[in-house]
């Protein structure tokens, strides 16, 4: 009995050892807002939704044309823009897939040879994107935050204590600790830039910029938002955010992985 609370309380042990730390992020606009949950900017021709949820950040646009005539966005003189570099949504090249079959045999033990083909088609992206009137277009191209979680030299605004599930029926308290910025201090900063028009010619051209920052930042156990089977998996899983608390389910929010010293 001894021996199976002993590996019990080592199993526990490493479960709390291991199991890594993420921060949440949570993103401001000073032109969208939050509707219900969702990311929104919104006039009477379209309801643009950004959707940031999941690991790193990924752009996840919706675009819905309100009209009763055609939407068309030029996808070249549109773009992500992070602090100050571009990036666009078009370029003027082709991608190819394919695939090769074919076999090969060995003729003697000096000799050999091999025989296929290849084939496969060129792609190249449309330039002009069309969206007819009542529809939804979606886009999704770009990562506002590659790679692993940040560090801050400055002080948290606040440590809060929490109760994190460390397996089904065992609860232990950790710590909560929230940075907060402001515009200027922020440690991310991005913009989406589009170039829409309702012709074809872009007589009638139009632009929405929609700048976004980071607000706040919380660094927490990932069992406070997934419970006591979270993996890093989790992360980048579209339904896992469905789980989360109520409070973690807005789509102005992402994941980044804290790595474990």
């Amino acid at each position: 009995m001894k021996t199976l609370r002993l590996l019990l309380f080592l199993l526990t042990l490493g479960l709390v050892s291991c199991t890594p730390k993420v921060q949440v992020v949570t993103l401001h606009s000073p032109n969208v807002i939050l509707q219900d949950k969702a990311f929104v900017y919104e006039t009477d021709s379209l309801r643009l939704q950004f959707n940031f949820q999941g690991e790193n950040g990924v752009v996840r646009m919706d675009i819905y044309n309100k009209l009763e005539v055609p939407l068309y966005i030029d996808w070249k003189r549109s773009a992500f823009i992070k602090d100050t570099e571009k990036f666009d949504y078009w370029v003027d090249e082709a991608s190819f897939q394919g695939e090769y079959s074919g076999t090969s045999a060995n003729r003697y033990r000096w000799y050999s040879y091999q025989g296929g083909s290849f084939s496969g088609t060129l792609r190249k992206e449309d330039r002009i994107a069309f969206i007819p009137p009542k529809t939804k277009l979606v886009q999704a191209k770009f990562v506002v935050a590659p790679g692993k979680a940040w560090r801050f030299s400055k002080e948290p605004t606040a440590v809060e204590q929490i109760e994190v599930p460390i397996v089904a029926t065992q609860v232990k308290k950790q710590s909560l600790v929230r940075y907060e910025f402001s515009e200027a201090n922020s440690p991310l900063k991005f913009r989406n830039y589009l170039t829409l028009s309702t012709d074809a010619q872009f007589r009638t051209e139009f632009h929405i910029d929609t700048p976004f920052y980071a607000s706040k930042v919380e660094n927490v156990d990932g069992r406070y938002l997934f419970g006591s089977a979270y993996s890093a998996s989790d992360l980048n899983t579209p339904t896992a955010i469905n789980h989360l608390p109520a409070s973690y389910q807005e789509q102005n929010k992402f994941l980044l992985k804290i790595p474990v010293d």
